[in-house]
Parts: structure tokens; C-alpha cells; sequence
């Protein structure tokens, strides 16, 4: 037991550590004041909040690698704090010397160095008392999955391996009080659970920062909420938040709207310097305009907190994707290769969530690249489903270019209008648009992510560890727009609470096997080395091929789908199929009804290209183009013709022809580009006979 527990005793609850009327600031931000944080023997005290909001920095002044702009930090004597930051990067030497240095015992035996020969009967029996330590630092290092690296330098280390080798010198330290900063970032479930455990056997404190929202049901006792400089706290856990919430919100918008009204009844107090007694009236302005300033208006709450996030999809044919017989191995050394994926044959149907679970480097993220023909597999072959669009939000950059402006992505993709609202609503103002990805926080970068999210309309999509770095609410947002996404969802994540409500199928990665468990409580037994059952993730009914749409009573079909999805006892997985198969009906309809009903606007101008009919008029300078899928136009003046939107290169095409042989333009200016008579007569002028058309006189 260490020394601070003992000569405290364990009678009741003593405050080890406590941080009382704590103020910070970096510039004109005030991140917190007036705040209260105090840890007592065996609690567990977590902190949420907004990303940004101040949590680490609170942690660095708690354990005092920061100091406080005003307020006190007090420690009892005899307690040591241990803080592992999200970024730690271990010293130099190897895993298990690192390890072993952190632990009482070696305090014990550099205590020995120290003493004189004649007085190490003492010390040589307080050695042999701690010897223990030993065998806990192997199992230790085990449990974070170092066992292989003990002898390892901690400079071949990679960041993840760092941060865990950090969580095992945490719980080897002894210390009276854990600080912990995100540490289930680069946990699989196995380490996740297994830091359950030892968070909740720990006999002294801990101070935890988490979103994992599994991991903080079953271990806080305390919960923090720093929120635009103020301090929230609430006994109980994590439940007795989420009923808090909401009163804490609403205190916060009244605490905003109080200040705001106090700064503006100073303002309108100011006197009228024209008005007599002009010195005294000045001094009264001064000291008023200085009150006013320093009332500090919190911050609202960021958009992103009050929006929801919702996800479009196209429909697919029944068997969106499958894979047969895959293989991928990578070299290792000068001879060596390492079989990540030894046998992947799968098949994913219209409407399945499939949750891909299972260990750090088991190969999950080499299976999503080879399935998107990201990367090539040495044997094995991948078929996506005929007219499939697939999204796919990797791990790190969430989907984006790392080096390119964020708004310069979004405005080439979805127009600049469309780009700033997308961007707006996931917090991110005009200051950063020209920040490139690879210059942003992990957060940020999530964020970003979910802005395309919401951007996509695709009927496959494919997500790597989406909830890294999500904030709170943030998360729940995601986990809502995922449950609603009527497409077929392919995700992996550590997150069990997002996996329980989303997924509709579990596959896992063992040996480089793919194969499929019938729910999570049988992936998790696997994981965890117990007895589990496994499907084959090919499926043994062979799907039933759908007859073409003409051959088809859709209206009929769509009827009987609404009707089925009204059917008591559902499962999640049979809903999710029934409503991605609406979607597919759906969009076979608008198809159908498209070729039934479509009549063209009146028109001046006609004319077929490459299979695309495609209709001209104008009004008032202004020329329009459309066909029966999109359109595009824009000004003609001066025989030069300025286009906006974006027309696929088909109805491009036909608007040049159009043009320069029915409009007699010069030129056609689009975007950066420019086409004179002579270059498309070179470069477009089909050898085919044009059919062009004008309407008839009534």
C-alpha cells in the first residue's frame, strides 16, 4: 500500500487532490473560472465536455505541469499523481526497462544503491516484500498487448504501442492518483475491457477524459462537465449525467443571456460627453465602458451541438458486393513476408450493418482497401454489385485530401454554397476554410469527416474507426444518422455502444480468417479467448436474382414492402434489408415514372448526342440546357457564352454543339476552361450525322 494511503487510513473519503476557484486563459479565451475539481480516495472522476472546451489543460494544471492563472492547486503531502497525456511518447530505453523503473520495487532498489552496507536489512526485506512486482509487470505489459515487445527499443515504437506502454507504467506506478487523457484511443475491445477492470480494482483515484461511452457507464462514480468556461459537477455516474444534461445547458444559455443583457444595460448607461459637467461625465464613461468590457459572454453552444446529422443512400441491386478466396501478404525484412489476410469470402446483401471487429493489427483496415479495390490482393478476387456507389471514411483523414484547402474540397465537390452551409454546421468558420486537413486536430479532422458524411449519397458505404476523437454528443449524433441510413453499412469500430445499436452482422478477423458471429455477445466471447460459435460470412443461400423492372409490378411490390415493414417481431437485422429494398424500389420508380411522364419544358432548340437528348432555350440573355437527368446554363452576350453548374462531359458536349452551330457563339467559357470555334471543330466534331430541331410554329 503506498505511504500516503497509509498514514491517511482508509476511515472515509479524503480529497488527495482538489483544485479550488481555478482560473485560465490563453489571450482573450478564457477556457475556465471560478472552477472546483477535487478527486477523493477511490473515486472515479470523469471529465466531459465539448472538444476544445479546456479538459486537458485542466488535467495539466491538476497535476502540475501547468500552472493556473488564479485560484489554488492543493496536493496532500505524500500523494503522487500520475498524468498520461493523449500524445505520450515514452523516454528512450526499452519496454520492459521502462516498465520496471516506474514500480516501487525499483524505487526499492535504488533506495539499496543508496544506503550503507550496514543498515540494508531493512531495505532488503522491504525488496523482498515488493519482489511481486516483478511477475505484475510482465502481466501488465500482457494486458496491453507488449508482451512481444519487452525487449524492444521504445524508439521502434509506433504511436499507439507508445500510448499503451504509458497505461501500463500508469497502473505499474503505484501512485495515489491516475490522470488518464483519452487512453481507449488506440485500445481494441480485449484491452478495453481489460482497463475496465483494472480501472475499477484500483485502490487509489482516477481522473479519466473518455468518449467511450461502455467504459464510463460501468466505471464513473463522479462526472465534470467543462462547457464555455464553466465547471459543472455531478455526484453519480455516467446515467445520472445524462439526466443532468439538459439542466446544465439550460444554465449555461441563461448564465449567456444574463451577461449579454448586463453588458448592454452599461452601454446604454454611458453618458452624453455634449451634456454640461463634461470631465465627470468622461471619467463616468471610462469607468462604465471598463465594466462592460470585462462582463465575459459565454460562448454558444457550437452548431454542431444542436444538429442532427442525416444520411442520404442510392439504391443498390440485392447482392451489393462479394469476395472470394482473398489473400494479402506484405514483406517484412529482406525475405520475409507477414499473411495479414490469409481467407476472406463474403458476400454483403442490400441493407446489411456489418460491424468488423477484433484486435489491433489483425488486418480489419487491409480488408476494407482490398474490398474497395484500394489495394490489389495477391490472390482472391471482388466483385461490387452492378451501378454500386461506394463512400469510403478512412481512419485517419476521414476521406479527405490531407494537403488541400478544406473549403477548396468541399466547394469542387458540392459548389461553394453548399460547401460553406456543410462546413458551417460541423463548427468550422471562414478562418479555418484554408487550413489543409493535415494541419488539424484529431477532432477536427473527425468533424470534417462528418461534414462529407453528410454531403454523400452513396448506397455502400465504408467507414474505419469513425468515432475516434468525437466528442460526446457529437457521437450520438452519428450513432442516430447511422441507425436512420437506409443504404448498406460497412464500419469498423471499437466503440461498443455504437456496434450493440448499429450493426446488423458481426465479422471478425482471426488468423487473418474472416469469419461471421450471429451477435455481439458471441464476438466478444471470441475476443476474449472464450468459447464462441462462427458463421460462414458467404451465407449458404445463394441470393434470388431480381427479374428486370418492366418484367415487374413495382407500385404492387412497394405497397407489400410497407406492409411488411408494419409486421410485429421484426428483427433489426430484417428491418434494415426491408427498408434498404424500399429504397431500391423506390428509386426504380422514380425511374419508371421519369420515362412514363417526362415532357420537356417549351424549348427553342433541340438536339442528339450520343444517345442524350438535350433542350435549349432563353429568356432575357440568359440561355438554359437541360436533358432528363441534369442542367446547366448561363449567360450569352457578346457572342460569348459564360456556363455555370456542373454538366457531365455528355451534356457538356452537346451544349457546344449547340452553341457554336445553332447559336453561333465564339467562344464557351466553363469554369477555368475556354473553347473557340476551331478547337471544338477539332476536338468534338463528331464524323455522324447531328439531328437538330426546332419547334414547330403553332
Amino acid at each position: 500500500m503506498p505511504a500516503a494511503r497509509r498514514g491517511l487510513g482508509l476511515a472515509g473519503p479524503r480529497v488527495w487532490l482538489r483544485l479550488s476557484q481555478a482560473e485560465k486563459a490563453f489571450g482573450e479565451r478564457i477556457l475556465f473560472q471560478k472552477a472546483d475539481f477535487w478527486l477523493e480516495s477511490n473515486e472515479r472522476a470523469v471529465l466531459v465536455g465539448p472538444n476544445g472546451a479546456g479538459k486537458s489543460t485542466l488535467f495539466q494544471i491538476l497535476c502540475g505541469r501547468q500552472p493556473q492563472d488564479d485560484g489554488h492547486r492543493v496536493q496532500l503531502p505524500g500523494v503522487r499523481v500520475f498524468y498520461l497525456p493523449q500524445d505520450f511518447r515514452p523516454a528512450p530505453g526499452t519496454v520492459y526497462g521502462l516498465a520496471h523503473a516506474i514500480t516501487p520495487l525499483h524505487r526499492a532498489e535504488l533506495e539499496l544503491e543508496r544506503t550503507p552496507p550496514e543498515h540494508t536489512g531493512e531495505v532488503w526485506r522491504q525488496i523482498r516484500e515488493l519482489s511481486f512486482w516483478k511477475g505484475r509487470v510482465a502481466r501488465t505489459l500482457a494486458d496491453f498487448g507488449l508482451d512481444a515487445h519487452s525487449d524492444q527499443s521504445t524508439e521502434q515504437l509506433s504511436g499507439g504501442e507508445g500510448v499503451r506502454l504509458g497505461l501500463a507504467m500508469a497502473f505499474l506506478s503505484g501512485a495515489e492518483v491516475l490522470l488518464l487523457d483519452e487512453p481507449t484511443t488506440h485500445l481494441d475491445l480485449r484491452m478495453r475491457l481489460r482497463l475496465e477492470e483494472m480501472l475499477l480494482a484500483y485502490p487509489g483515484a482516477v481522473g479519466l477524459i473518455s468518449h467511450d461511452r461502455a467504459l464510463l457507464s460501468r466505471v464513473a462514480t463522479t462526472v465534470y462537465h467543462l462547457e464555455a468556461g464553466r465547471l459543472f459537477r455531478v455526484a453519480g455516474g455516467y446515467a445520472t449525467y445524462l439526466g443532468e444534461r439538459e439542466r446544465i445547458r439550460r444554465t449555461l444559455e441563461k448564465a449567456r443571456f444574463e451577461a449579454e443583457k448586463e453588458r448592454e444595460r452599461l452601454l446604454q448607461a454611458i453618458p452624453d460627453r455634449r451634456r454640461p459637467g463634461t470631465d465627470r461625465r468622461k471619467r463616468e464613461k471610462a469607468l462604465l465602458q471598463t465594466r462592460a468590457e470585462r462582463i465575459q459572454v459565454p460562448d454558444p453552444p457550437p452548431p454542431e451541438r444542436r444538429w442532427s446529422l442525416e444520411l442520404a443512400a442510392e439504391g443498390t441491386p440485392r447482392l451489393v458486393l462479394e469476395a472470394r478466396r482473398l489473400k494479402k501478404s506484405y514483406p517484412q525484412g529482406e525475405e520475409q513476408t507477414r499473411t495479414i489476410i490469409r481467407e476472406a469470402t463474403l458476400r454483403i446483401f442490400r441493407g446489411d450493418r456489418i460491424a468488423l471487429v477484433g484486435a489491433n493489427g489483425a488486418g480489419k483496415t487491409t480488408l476494407l482497401r482490398l474490398l474497395l479495390s484500394r489495394e490489389l490482393p495477391d490472390e482472391g478476387e471482388r466483385m461490387l454489385g452492378y451501378g454500386v456507389s461506394a463512400a469510403y471514411l478512412d481512419q485517419l483523414y476521414h476521406g479527405l485530401e490531407p494537403d488541400r484547402p478544406l473549403f477548396a474540397q468541399f466547394a469542387s465537390r458540392f459548389g461553394e454554397a453548399r460547401a460553406a452551409v456543410l462546413l458551417g454546421r460541423m463548427g468550422f468558420r471562414p478562418p479555418h476554410w484554408h487550413d489543409t486537413p493535415r494541419s488539424f486536430s484529431g477532432g477536427e479532422r473527425a468533424r470534417a469527416g462528418l461534414a462529407l458524411l453528410g454531403a454523400l449519397r452513396a448506397g455502400l458505404l465504408v467507414m474505419d474507426e469513425p468515432t475516434n476523437h468525437l466528442e460526446l454528443e457529437l457521437l450520438e449524433a452519428l450513432e442516430k444518422a447511422l441507425v436512420d441510413y437506409p443504404g448498406t453499412l460497412l464500419f469498423v469500430s471499437h466503440d461498443r455502444a455504437l456496434v450493440r445499436k448499429v450493426a446488423t452482422r458481426f465479422w471478425g478477423l482471426e488468423e487473418g480468417v474472416l469469419v461471421e458471429y450471429p451477435s455481439y455477445a458471441e464476438a466478444e466471447a471470441a475476443m476474449l479467448g472464450k468459447p464462441a460459435l462462427r458463421l460462414n460470412p458467404y451465407g449458404e443461400t445463394p441470393p434470388e436474382a431480381e427479374p428486370p423492372p418492366e418484367e415487374r409490378d413495382l407500385e404492387q411490390e412497394h405497397t407489400a414492402l410497407l406492409e411488411q415493414l408494419d409486421e410485429p417481431g421484426l428483427t433489426e437485422r430484417s428491418r434494415q434489408r426491408l427498408r434498404a429494398d424500399l429504397l431500391a424500389l423506390e428509386d426504380a420508380l422514380y425511374r419508371q415514372y421519369a420515362l412514363e411522364f417526362f415532357r420537356p419544358y417549351p424549348y427553342r432548340y433541340r438536339v442528339q448526342r450520343e444517345g442524350l437528348e438535350v433542350f435549349a432555350d432563353e429568356e432575357l440573355g440568359f440561355w438554359r440546357f437541360w436533358s432528363r437527368e441534369e442542367a446547366c446554363g448561363g449567360e450569352f452576350s457578346g457572342g460569348v457564352l459564360s456556363l455555370e453548374g456542373k454538366p457531365s462531359p455528355r451534356l457538356l458536349r452537346a451544349v457546344l454543339q449547340m452553341a457554336f452551330e445553332l447559336l453561333s457563339a465564339r467562344v464557351v467559357r466553363y469554369g477555368k476552361q475556354s473553347f473557340g470555334r476551331k478547337g471544338y471543330l477539332k476536338q468534338f466534331m463528331p464524323d455522324s450525322k447531328r439531328q437538330f430541331t426546332k419547334p414547330k410554329k403553332p
